[in-house]
């Protein structure tokens, strides 16, 4: 089939060189002059297939509009009957991607930063508290985890000898903590060998829904814009789908969640033990993740709000930083730092959506919010099954766009 692909972020790009593999003609559209440079930039590279409830919510919601509103709307979705069964799925779809990915990285020996190990860090008691409800959500899906006491977050964290007491932590031990945008670019190389053709700096106009195969594409200085047929086109824009999807009446609930984070090299001392995290650390009180990528430190916030110069404000840019130094007091962070702020797509209740849509010919692939580089593999090779006539996984239908 002569299929084409709209966004090039991580979820994209996996999805191209799916379809790619299996002797597909694909194509590819990014408004962008690169790939996986808007959600896929620069997050905390945290590859878990599900969110914990003790972190699914901003830390002050209760308090502060949007987020509230957005907090009963997710508390109502997780007390539906299938929602378990939607996080189960997954969970699946987590195992299938990964080993896809570790496959492809052994064979064509890609590389790029990473490493395992995720620990949510407990400050005090109360969010001591929270472990049980994560421990059982994990338990429920398969996910091997540890609750950590005060004495034992050294033996998964060795430079958190130097910091603060906490109450304790929970482990997450086979959890990849990946540079998922190096990850991208090297995907990106294997795509293009396989025959994938990568269109950037390309807008594809609004998509008529009568003829939704049909994509009008162009860029700046190309010339007149073009007009291409193809067999299907999968939507992986993410939360610029939103207007388009909901001129055309399907109001999917996706929200643009704002968020930021700040890269930075590292102080590596010769001959010294690792003043930095080895894995990732959230901390649980304010949903802070601090990410090992090689000899340089992500520090992400997943609730800041975005700013109008393009940077994390300097009052979050502060509160970041007090983070990394409230726990690798040591890490040292004098050198820039990288800023960056973006959006992505999340729905209430956890999952993305996957699968066709009203349109014939016209399939979606987003909504993945956090979890896009944990599952962006699986969801490639369900999609793939579904657009060859292949039997879809069990429970696949749950990620459907009809169940809103």
């Amino acid at each position: 089939m002569h299929i084409g692909i709209v966004g090039a972020g991580f979820v994209g790009v996996c999805t191209a060189l799916q379809l790619s593999l299996r002797g597909h003609r694909v194509e590819v559209f990014e408004r962008r002059g690169g790939i996986a440079t808007e959600s896929s930039f620069a997050g905390a590279g945290v590859l878990c297939p599900t969110a914990l409830p003790s972190l699914a919510q901003h830390p002050h919601w209760r308090r502060r509009s949007p987020w509230n509103a957005q907090a009963r709307r997710q508390a109502r979705a997780r007390r539906q009957a299938d929602w378990l069964a939607r996080q189960q799925v997954l969970a699946r779809l987590f195992e299938l991607g990964e080993h896809w990915l570790e496959q492809l990285e052994a064979e064509h020996r890609l590389e790029c930063e990473q490493t395992r190990g995720w620990l949510v860090l407990r400050p005090d008691e109360r969010s001591l508290r929270q472990s049980d409800a994560d421990a059982a959500h994990l338990t429920s899906l398969g996910l091997p985890h540890q609750i950590l006491g005060p004495d034992e977050l050294a033996s998964a964290e060795p430079a958190l000898a130097s910091a603060r007491p906490a109450a304790g932590g929970l482990w997450l031990p086979q959890i990849r903590v990946v540079n998922t945008r190096q990850l991208a670019q090297q995907l990106r190389l294997l795509a293009q060998q396989t025959g994938t053709r990568f269109h950037l700096n390309t807008e594809v106009e609004d998509i008529d829904p009568r003829h939704p195969t049909w994509l009008s594409h162009g860029g700046p200085g190309a010339g007149p814009r073009q007009e291409t047929r193809f067999d299907a086109v999968v939507l992986c824009t993410g939360t610029a789908s939103i207007p388009w999807l909901r001129a055309q009446g399907l109001r999917l609930p996706l929200q643009a969640a704002p968020g930021c984070s700040l890269t930075a090299p590292l102080h590596l001392p010769e001959a010294m033990p690792d003043p930095a995290p080895r894995g990732a650390i959230t901390d649980a009180q304010t949903g802070l993740t601090l990410s090992r990528m090689g000899e340089r430190v992500r520090i992400t916030d997943p609730w800041a709000d975005l700013s109008p110069n393009g940077r994390p404000a300097i009052q979050t840019q502060r509160r970041m930083y007090a983070t990394l130094e409230r726990w690798f007091p040591e890490a040292g962070h004098g050198n820039p730092a990288q800023a960056w702020q973006g959006t992505r797509a999340k729905l209430p209740d956890d999952a993305p959506v996957l699968g066709p849509s009203p349109w014939p010919g016209l399939w979606l692939n987003l909504g993945h919010g956090d979890q896009g580089s944990a599952l962006a593999g699986g969801c490639a090779q369900l999609l793939a099954n579904a657009l060859e006539g292949r039997p879809a996984l069990e429970g696949q239908d749950l990620l459907g766009c009809t169940r809103w």
